[in-house]
């Protein structure tokens, strides 16, 4: 029976420790909140209910019966309805036995997720696309147009120097007959003798 009572706060009769302590918690959050905000307006009251609620402060009845009257004091200030939001809850309140809860976890698990797609990142992605695309395209044109042998033009390149090593060899075989050629008229005209005269 003790052990019932140590659980128990604010009205609230919970089932752990852990729970009863984050009550006590709220419960000091409480006391200091009203006491900050005392004679506030309620322009301000609502800016502190709004980042209480953003910030998911309170996760207990205790913190959001405190929510509950500060939409209250909110509503009697002269703030419309429609801007004071409702509290959200991040829990399931409904009891389910077993058989119950493995049938709406097979039916989430059979229920395929919904994808959203993103057109910015969609457009991002297709401009990133291209740009890769141009990127490729330059570099097989500067690969072309380069002068080096590659895997694109290696053949050519190849061709081409064995061409001109032909063609250097032409020449100088050219040179060298011409040469040749001249050694022979200048030996036939210094040797008479050979001549028969």
């Amino acid at each position: 029976m003790a052990d019932k009572d140590n659980l128990q706060i604010d009205g609230y009769r919970f089932g752990s420790r852990e729970d009863v302590e984050a009550a006590g918690e709220e419960v000091r959050k409480i006391s200091y909140f009203k006491e900050k905000t005392k004679g506030k307006s309620p322009h301000m009251l609502l800016a502190l209910y709004d980042k209480l609620l953003d910030e998911k402060v309170f996760k207990t009845p205790v913190g959001w019966e405190y929510l509950r009257e500060l939409q209250e004091q909110l509503k009697e200030a002269g703030i419309p309805e429609d801007e004071i939001r409702p509290i959200s809850f991040y829990m399931n309140f409904s009891y389910k036995t077993g058989e119950e809860l493995n049938r709406a976890l097979t039916r989430q698990r059979i229920r395929p997720a919904k994808k959203k797609v993103n057109v910015n990142a969609f457009q991002i992605s297709v401009c990133i696309n291209i740009l890769l695309a141009v990127l490729v395209f330059a570099m097989f044109v500067i690969t072309l147009q380069s002068d080096n042998p590659n895997i694109l033009n290696y053949r050519q390149a190849i061709t081409n120097e064995y061409a001109s090593w032909e063609q250097e060899l032409t020449e100088r075989e050219n040179k060298v007959r011409e040469k040749e050629q001249k050694l022979g008229m200048e030996a036939e005209s210094d040797n008479p003798d050979e001549r028969g005269e």
